[in-house]
């Protein structure tokens, strides 16, 4: 393979760590996560099969073909008849053989439910949509990113078609995905990089003061410049390695959450930056 996945693997958890969706998109992210939700019941008989995520099974679809049941799942060609586009495959009988058909052909049926990472729906997505954009004019592929600050001018307009001056306007498969997990718990995968799955609900290790909860901590972060953290109060992999990097700076045991002592020496911190001449 030209690609392969331990090479690629650090670069899409560093794009993973970064990604925000763009102002515009926040609500259209939120609609098609929760359209696709609609969907589960669809996705979950070929999910239990071959191990592949909901989450990616619903994004490439969406992406493919509108999550439009009569449409193959590989390329968005109608079921009845076999593809003009590559892969070439079909026709079927129904969405569920399609489906199955589909996820075999990059041997996305080969990895196994507990093995999936975030980092692997990242490398199978673009390895789904093909590593044209990679290779032959070197950027990001919407496929994944579209509707993030990561994503950049320029979309293949046709099979072997690029446009340089033309911005995808379709939503990658990572945004929604994120969001899917957030409203879906029980889609989490077996690993996250920036999803904290339930019960946890905060990295306090003690319960919330209101005066000292998530966001008093994200926003004592930012004042101490280690930021910038989105004030959010969801106490994410971003917060808790900002705060490992309080902890280290501050000699404190580093476990990444905020409790006493760590809460204590943020308050002592914040005090001597006020005491400072202005």
């Amino acid at each position: 393979m030209n690609h392969p996945f331990d090479l690629l693997k650090n670069e899409y958890s560093e794009l993973l760590l970064g990604m925000k969706p763009r102002s515009e998109c926040v609500h259209e992210i939120d609609q098609v996560a929760n359209k696709l939700l609609g969907f589960k019941a669809h996705y979950q008989p070929v999910s239990e099969q071959d191990g592949v995520p909901i989450i990616f099974i619903a994004t490439s679809f969406e992406r493919e073909a509108s999550s439009r049941f009569n449409l193959n799942p590989a390329q968005g060609w109608p079921l009845s008849s076999t593809s003009k586009w590559i892969p070439h495959n079909g026709p079927f009988r129904d969405w569920y053989t399609a489906a199955i058909a589909a996820y075999h052909l990059n041997g996305l049926d080969k990895i196994g439910a507990t093995n999936w990472t975030w980092e692997l729906v990242c490398f199978y997505g673009e390895l789904f949509n093909g590593f044209g954009y990679r290779d032959y004019h070197h950027m990001h592929s919407p496929y994944l990113w579209g509707g993030t600050n990561i994503q950049t001018i320029g979309k293949y307009t046709s099979d072997g078609e690029f446009d340089a001056a033309h911005m995808d306007t379709q939503l990658g498969i990572i945004p929604i995905a994120r969001r899917m997990v957030e409203l879906d718990a029980s889609l989490a995968l077996p690993e996250s990089i920036f999803v904290v799955k339930p019960p946890i609900a905060s990295g306090l290790s003690v319960p919330e003061d209101p005066t000292t909860d998530t966001k008093w901590v994200q926003e004592s972060l930012n004042k101490l410049g280690l930021g910038p953290l989105d004030v959010d109060g969801n106490y994410g992999r971003q917060t808790k390695l900002t705060v490992e990097r309080f902890q280290q700076d501050y000699e404190l045991q580093v476990d990444g959450f905020a409790g006493p002592n760590t809460i204590k020496a943020l308050k002592e911190a914040l005090a001597a930056l006020d005491a400072e001449p202005k």
